[in-house]
């Protein structure tokens, strides 16, 4: 390996470690939903049937939160991968021409899309959602929001923020929600 290459390889590394010790920061540990307000064996304490169900709720809320960051992470990650690649193609001495300016344009449409899915998730959440992740494919575009139900009038408003900002046709767009 040549200098860049660790220097790219170690940054990525330190990057993805960041990203995963501040997820668990602020999510903490999770229990399973199964398990979601019941009292522990060793804490046998009487619980009202107002908060028993507000705690389950609260627990749905967390595992459908997690299923947002895991995704955003999973798609962060793939994303790393592949500009991994395209600098270990930057910075090989035996590379083309050709090879470097395609390796380039790559990492920067790589970034373009990532930016964009980013303003758009966020701008979701602006909608009133509780989390959104945005995923682009060639030429299609899913949406999933965090949200009990999607009304026709969401449904218009998320289509129409996807082809406004990632210039797809509304054909292309895929609106999915999960609570």
């Amino acid at each position: 390996m040549t200098m860049n290459k660790q220097t790219v390889w170690l940054v990525t590394m330190l990057t993805l470690m960041v990203v995963l010790s501040a997820y668990y920061i602020v999510t903490g540990p999770v229990e399973p939903v199964e398990q979601a307000g019941q009292p522990s064996k060793e804490n046998e304490v009487q619980v009202d049937l107002k908060t028993e169900e507000a705690d389950s709720k609260d627990d749905i809320r967390n595992a459908g939160s997690d299923y947002f960051v895991g995704y955003q992470l999973q798609r962060n990650n793939l994303r790393s991968k592949m500009t991994e690649e395209y600098m270990n193609i930057l910075t090989n001495p035996k590379s083309s021409k050709e090879e470097l300016e395609e390796a380039q344009r790559k990492i920067d449409q790589l970034m373009k899309v990532d930016k964009t899915e980013s303003v758009l998730e966020e701008l979701i959440r602006n909608e009133g959602f509780r989390d959104a992740v945005v995923i682009s494919g060639d030429k299609h575009v899913d949406v999933i929001v965090q949200s009990e139900k999607l009304t026709n009038s969401q449904v218009v408003k998320l289509i129409s923020l996807v082809k406004k900002h990632m210039d797809v046709p509304a054909t292309q767009v895929s609106v999915a929600y999960r609570p």
